[in-house]
């Protein structure tokens, strides 16, 4: 098990002159992507945020605990997890125009920096990013939360590109548009440029597989559960690396 990720910061790593053996997108600038929930974060940074819409209103609270056993049990299936998302999207933001809604990421992302939220940045996995940013890379952040939320949670990070999933505007209330999960990351990633490979992976999760499998022999698994690793690998990528981020 490895324990660090590429690039190294004292000469090359293994990973580094593996990256010689191909072209590199993007001219000669080597492409990092990174994960938010479960990777960067400790956490889900769209359950959270959430969560916190649904308990200020006992009407929206009422409501989801009705539904709440519908929608996860439609959020564990791939093919239904935008529907059971969008469901708890809509209870907790109906009556919200786009407006309040940027209030409410703002106020919740202000709590995450106060540390008055469970959500929390791994220390490790910023690291990773400054590593790359400071050996010229280019790190893009692809996640499945509201592309909103994701930017306002790194909008610190001014060298770093974010994308994520579009929301629309539905019967008063929000639901999931574009959704930026499994290999529409590897579609978005393409259509915004940066073409249909890139050097450095880093995920936690096993539906990041076509992720991965795009970046080649540089794949990361984050704080992997067991058997998620040997998944990964039957299923293509050739070589992951395990990491541990606290």
């Amino acid at each position: 098990m490895t324990t660090c990720g590429c690039p190294a910061s004292d000469g090359m790593s293994g990973c580094d002159r593996e990256a010689q053996d191909r072209p590199e997108a993007l001219g000669s600038t080597r492409i990092a992507v990174f994960d938010l929930d479960g990777t960067l974060l400790a956490g889900d940074s769209t359950a959270a945020w959430l969560r916190v819409l649904i308990c200020s209103s006992w009407l929206r609270f009422s409501v989801t605990a009705i539904t709440l056993p519908i929608c996860l049990f439609l959020v564990w299936f791939s093919a239904s997890r935008r529907i059971g998302a969008s469901v708890l999207l809509w209870i907790a933001t109906v009556g919200y125009d786009q407006g309040a809604l940027l209030k409410s990421i703002e106020a919740f992302v202000k709590r995450v920096e106060r540390g008055e939220d469970s959500l929390r940045w791994r220390k490790d996995g910023l690291k990773a990013m400054d590593r790359h940013l400071a050996a010229g890379d280019r790190v893009l952040v692809v996640t499945a939360a509201p592309v909103w939320l994701a930017e306002r949670l790194l909008a610190s990070r001014t060298d770093v590109r974010v994308l994520g999933s579009a929301l629309s505007r539905r019967w008063d209330g929000w639901l999931i548009g574009h959704h930026c999960y499994g290999n529409e990351k590897c579609r978005t990633l393409e259509q915004n440029g940066y073409g249909a490979a890139w050097d450095y992976a880093y995920t936690d999760s096993y539906d990041d597989a076509p992720l991965l499998a795009a970046a080649g022999k540089h794949g990361f698994i984050v704080n992997a559960r067991p058997g998620v690793v040997a998944k990964l690998t039957a299923r293509g990528p050739s070589r992951i690396s395990q990491l541990r981020w606290s």
